[in-house]
């Protein structure tokens, strides 16, 4: 990999003689010596992982699985653990299935039904890796396969697993999936969930319309900015907004992110990822430079980065 002199990005290919981020001449830039693994280290770790992975999940769904003799009753009830070593053997799983780089689909499917779980933390995690998934993958076809899983996930089911979906189909829906086929399904999960007494759900809905270029909910998201008490329904109102070219989205998100307040301030920046004003790209730069803080001025860097990233994502 070559790392960028102008951006700082690393994780250019050898042979490529621009900065995919900022398209500067990198042609005389050597490409970064890694270190030589150990011979057979990283394969035996990667089939360490899968294993302790299959034997967790496999656990899981031995215990937690319908009761066979009762399964009408059952079928739609969320998982129960019998102990804690299944409730933390899957956690565990789900949350090193993100370092694992070649985890085959098969086994990846595995996560599916863990977007039903009734456990806060099992559904949030699965959907968090199922997005990650579905913005990484390269098959159209299982590309497809997650994003509705996670649509599904977002229209009914334990509150986590629902937030989080709709959270991970936005991000997947900016990043360069192709949302347009799927709007016969996503406008009414985001009118559900716009609808919704639990504010972090209408934050949701607000962020999944808005990333996916429905704008049939700009007068809840204009309403929720002036009035709302839930500080993540008014920003998530304003990242909408914002991205769907709005003005107050704009004016809010750039004082959130001047503001003292956190961890506002640093979604706010977050949220100038997606905003379409001509003005972020000059007000992030700015923040990068005179913020007070190092932490805020990475998040403004990092904001910036992930700008021209999208830039050159093209349906």
């Amino acid at each position: 990999m070559k790392t960028c002199p102008a951006c700082g990005y690393d994780h250019n290919p050898d042979a490529e003689n621009y900065c995919v981020i900022c398209r500067r001449d990198i042609s005389a830039v050597p490409p970064r010596a890694e270190p030589p693994a150990p011979k057979n280290e990283g394969k035996g770790m990667v089939v360490a992982g899968i294993l302790l992975l299959l034997c967790a999940l496999a656990a899981f769904f031995f215990h937690a699985g319908p009761d066979r003799t009762d399964a009408g009753r059952r079928a739609e009830a969320p998982a129960q653990y019998e102990n804690a070593a299944d409730y933390d053997s899957v956690l565990y799983s789900l949350d090193k299935m993100g370092e694992l780089r070649f985890l085959p689909l098969r086994d990846k499917k595995l996560v599916l039904p863990l977007l039903k779980d009734g456990d806060d933390r099992v559904g949030y995690l699965a959907a968090r890796r199922i997005g990650e998934w579905a913005r990484a993958e390269k098959d159209p076809a299982a590309a497809a396969l997650w994003f509705e899983a996670l649509l599904e996930a977002a229209a009914s089911g334990p509150v986590s697993s629902r937030r989080q979906a709709a959270f991970e189909l936005g991000f997947t829906a900016v990043s360069g999936f192709d949302p347009r086929r799927y709007l016969a399904g996503i406008r009414p999960v985001s009118k559900a969930l716009v609808s919704d007494k639990d504010e972090e759900l209408r934050a949701a809905g607000f962020f999944l319309a808005s990333m996916s270029g429905i704008e049939d909910f700009n007068g809840q998201m204009a309403d929720a900015l002036k009035s709302s008490p839930s500080p993540a329904a008014r920003l998530y109102a304003a990242c909408g907004l914002s991205r769907l070219g709005r003005p107050e989205g704009h004016q809010y998100l750039f004082s959130a992110s001047s503001g003292p307040e956190e961890p506002l301030k640093s979604e706010a920046i977050s949220c100038l990822s997606y905003s379409v004003s001509g003005d972020a790209d000059r007000f992030l730069l700015s923040l990068s430079r005179e913020a007070a803080d190092a932490e805020t001025a990475v998040a403004a860097k990092r904001a910036l980065m992930f700008r021209k990233q999208l830039a050159i994502i093209k349906y």
